[in-house]
């Protein structure tokens, strides 16, 4: 089998009708699909509620293989279908969804071909691997298609790996280049003064504008959600920035599969 006709897919299985959590789109309806495989691995983020670290850990402790005819009648059992063509949104996540375009491309090509409409996409990625043009939309690119957004959450040194592989400034001037949303987890004042020195007002020409940019809480329950977001809260509101709650984690009190 080709790759280009089925897809990884992490242990959450192949969509999950949610509520966005996070960041710009937060409380939007939304099918979430969580592709396997990431090249982080955000160890940094372990807490006592978090022992992973990384809150998608799922995407690379087991994968699962799915042609696009049972992805598709997986939607249709399920009424995906009827939510994106309602405008839900698409939320292609992972791990790093990045490390998988050429299958996801032609997934979203059978999905249009199939249903006669283009879904409401947007990636969550943590913007170290640039987009193919094709995800744009036709008239802010010659190769535009369909029209996606992009949640980025770049990677402070705090979440634990090397900084030559989280910080990859080409591709975080192309995000703000395409107005992408920028998610920063924040776990201490210290995170503030990276932000800054290497996102905002840095050296290598990418000055994210402030109103692109959203600080969310450091942490793996509603517990550790209520104690923290509003140090991050006042951090978001001296800075000129934006806050995001974690909502998976205040209605649901989990990170996944919600």
């Amino acid at each position: 089998m080709d790759e280009q006709d089925y897809l990884l897919i992490s242990d959450d299985g192949p969509g999950f009708l949610t509520v966005e959590g996070e960041g710009e789109h937060v409380g939007k309806p939304s099918v979430f699909l969580r592709l396997f495989g990431c090249n982080l691995t955000c160890k940094g983020f372990s807490s006592p509620d978090s022992p992973h670290g990384c809150d998608s850990y799922i995407s690379w402790s087991k994968k699962n293989k799915y042609t696009f005819d049972e992805m598709f009648a997986f939607y249709e059992q399920h009424g995906f279908i009827e939510h994106l063509r309602y405008g839900a949104i698409l939320k292609l996540t992972g791990g790093e969804p990045m490390l998988r375009q050429t299958p996801l491309l032609n997934f979203i090509k059978k999905f249009t071909e199939r249903y006669n409409f283009v879904p409401r996409i947007d990636f969550e990625t943590n913007a170290t691997i640039t987009p193919d043009a094709r995800w744009l939309h036709p008239k802010d690119h010659i190769n535009g298609i369909y029209g996606a957004t992009f949640t980025t959450s770049p990677k402070l040194i705090s979440n634990g790996d090397p900084e030559d592989k989280t910080y990859v400034p080409e591709v975080l001037r192309w995000h703000v280049k395409y107005k992408s949303g920028f998610k920063f987890v924040i776990n201490k004042s210290e995170d503030i003064e990276e932000i800054w020195r290497k996102y905002v007002d840095d050296k290598e020409g990418i000055n994210i504008p402030l109103n692109r940019i959203w600080f969310m809480p450091c942490c793996g329950s509603r517990e550790e959600h209520v104690e923290k977001a509003p140090a991050v809260a006042e951090y978001a509101k001296a800075m000129h920035v934006n806050f995001s709650p974690r909502l998976q984690l205040l209605i649901w009190n989990k990170a996944l599969r919600v």
